[in-house]
């Protein structure tokens, strides 16, 4: 496996480390079937994965899950744990005749909304919010019809056109290739 394990001894019994491992081999296995390549490690409370694919087009994938512990003051002495879970799927957009456009989850972005009064719904859902020219192009309306189902579950962040890059980001614990192998036949 070339996503390598960074955990304890302590840690590899941990039912989250055999997750981890898990998520990472999947991950690693679906790479290969795509001749790209992948790096990265893991351990019982985190991962951070990259790849690269060239087939049919040049990908960058990235997949990272942590587990932050805060501890409170010594008056209030709580633990609390917040786990952040991540994709970022990113290509290169030549020849997008320069469209710009920018879809944010209003939950992730609300204060984007009070500085810039130019937002609109996103396709009547009210959680996302959309910035730039219209999407008529039939590209970015395939795309976006790709990415529905994420929409749908809320698992979408981000999508934005920018300077001929395609970025999506996505805030999940799912590797979703599904909607990824529908992107890539666009």
């Amino acid at each position: 496996m070339k996503i390598k394990s960074n955990a304890a001894s302590a840690e590899l019994s941990s039912p989250f480390y055999k997750i981890n491992e898990e998520f990472c081999k999947a991950f690693e296995n679906y790479i290969a079937t795509k001749n790209g390549k992948v790096k990265g490690t893991f351990n019982a409370w985190s991962y951070f994965i990259q790849a690269q694919i060239m087939t049919p087009k040049s990908w960058n994938l990235k997949y990272k899950k942590a587990t932050y512990t805060s501890t409170g003051n010594l008056i209030f002495s709580s633990k609390k744990q917040n786990l952040l879970t991540l994709a970022e799927w990113s290509t290169p957009m030549a020849g997008s005749f320069n469209s710009e456009f920018s879809i944010y989850n209003k939950e992730g972005f609300e204060f984007i909304k009070n500085l810039f009064n130019s937002s609109k719904s996103y396709k009547d859902r009210k959680d996302y919010v959309f910035y730039g020219s219209s999407i008529n192009n039939s590209f970015i309306e395939n795309l976006l019809q790709s990415l529905d189902p994420l929409f749908q579950s809320g698992e979408i962040y981000s999508v934005v056109l920018k300077d001929d890059r395609l970025s999506i980001s996505l805030r999940t614990e799912l590797h979703h290739f599904e909607t990824f192998e529908s992107l890539l036949k666009l």
